[in-house]
């Protein structure tokens, strides 16, 4: 009789493959590698740090900066290639001393020397003629508008007739006083009709002063419906309207600029114009037909600083020009007098953000001959041709740089070339 058994499998351990390579061993024992003990997991840890720290030195050797023939990184090498072909080359000039004008600033407006505003005499006449417009030019004693004159031509008439009354009168009152003076000699009247005679002749007489004074008046006032230029100018606004009714000192009809002369009235600060004096010449801002600019002369100063602006007035005479107009807008530069500054070519000054600016060139050099350069604000003043004076930020003797400032800025490194002639010769011909 066979027993019937079961045989159970061993406990076996998949190797890589997934089969299990380890041997049976009878009696069911459990396989151990060889040395009797199984690998710790602190070996693979330090195993893995070993493996990390060789790859970090392969990192490192292989983007090592490489060394360039001076000894230096090749690519500080390479930077100071670049560096040195993007330093820009430019000309320089010396900023050398000058005398210039000091000169003060001054603004204001143009104006009418005397402006003088014409009316009219007469009340409740109407307006019949306007023979001017504004900007006309007219003559002393022209016809600038009439009024109607119907009503005052009649009462001249009447006053005229009325003084021819008063002289027929008189005319009589004197024949009668011949004839009694006669009669008194012979006794024919008294001397009470006499004294009467002579009363009613004088008194006749005076009656023609009347009249005369009458008429006179009647004269002028027909004389006022034509109204005339006082003196030369220009029409500077016109209110004369067409059936206008007008009354004596109400609206003015014209504005005449006196003699067509105009000055500027500059406000000027206090404690500037104390450098100004009756007879100095002032440039204005604007300029004839020719480009030249107008050439004033100071008449007033005023003795009056306003107590809340602390700002005086100052009256400048200007040149006769129809381009010159009342209410114009106008700068003038007054000189004071003269001062020592440098000057520069005006193409050295670069203009950035409404300043002025100067590029001042290091004198020392660094082991290349290269320059340093350095940005000033400077301030401008007076110009003569192609020069400018510079008022400060610079001094005399420095160098600055003429062509390509705009291009630099402070620190920047620059090559200073001479700058070429003035005179070009001809290319030769062929």
């Amino acid at each position: 009789m066979v027993n019937d058994m079961t045989v159970q499998p061993l406990h076996t351990r998949p190797g890589h493959d997934g089969n299990d390579n380890r041997p049976n061993l009878p009696g069911g024992q459990r396989w151990t590698p060889p040395g009797g003990r199984r690998p710790s997991k602190l070996k693979w840890i330090l195993l893995g740090t070993v493996v990390v720290a060789l790859a970090g030195a392969g990192a490192y050797l292989a983007f090592k900066p490489k060394q360039a023939a001076d000894g230096k990184p090749a690519a500080a090498a390479e930077k100071g290639e670049k560096d040195s072909s993007s330093i820009l080359t430019v000309t320089a000039v010396k900023a050398t001393a000058s005398d210039v004008p000091r000169q003060l600033l001054v603004t204001g407006s143009l104006a009418s020397w005397d402006e003088l505003p014409i009316g009219t005499q007469t009340s409740g006449l109407a307006i019949t003629e306007v023979l001017v417009d504004e900007g006309d030019k007219v003559k002393a004693g022209q016809l600038l508008a009439r009024f109607d004159d119907k009503v005052l031509r009649a009462d001249l008439l009447s006053r005229e007739a009325s003084l021819r009354e008063a002289q027929a009168l008189a005319a009589e009152a004197e024949a009668n006083i011949r004839r009694a003076e006669e009669l008194a000699r012979t006794g024919a009247i008294s001397t009470r009709d006499l004294d009467a005679r002579r009363s009613t002749a004088l008194t006749t007489k005076a009656r023609v002063g009347v009249a005369e004074a009458a008429r006179a008046q009647a004269t002028a006032r027909l004389a006022q419906t034509e109204v005339r230029a006082p003196t030369d100018g220009t029409i500077a606004k016109r209110n004369a309207r067409l059936g206008a009714v007008m009354s004596a000192g109400g609206t003015e009809l014209f504005r005449i600029i006196r003699d067509d002369r105009v000055e500027l009235l500059a406000e000027v600060p206090e404690i500037d114009i104390r450098q100004l004096a009756v007879g100095q010449t002032a440039e204005l801002s604007a300029v004839d037909i020719n480009g030249k600019p107008f050439i004033g002369t100071i008449r007033i100063i005023s003795p009056v600083v306003d107590t809340k602006t602390r700002i005086g007035t100052v009256k400048i005479d200007v040149p006769h020009d129809p381009y010159l107009r009342p209410g114009m807008f106008l700068t003038a530069r007054v000189r004071t007098g003269t001062q020592s500054a440098p000057v520069l070519p005006e193409e050295a000054v670069v203009y950035r953000d409404a300043k002025s600016w100067a590029v001042v060139v290091d004198a020392a050099k660094d082991d290349k001959g290269h320059h340093t350069v350095t940005a000033r604000e400077v301030q401008t003043g007076p110009r003569d041709g192609n020069r400018l004076a510079i008022l400060s930020g610079l001094k005399p003797g420095e160098d600055v740089v003429l062509t390509g400032a705009g291009y630099l800025k402070t620190g920047d490194k620059v090559i200073i070339t001479p700058t070429p002639a003035d005179k070009v010769n001809p290319l030769p011909a062929n």
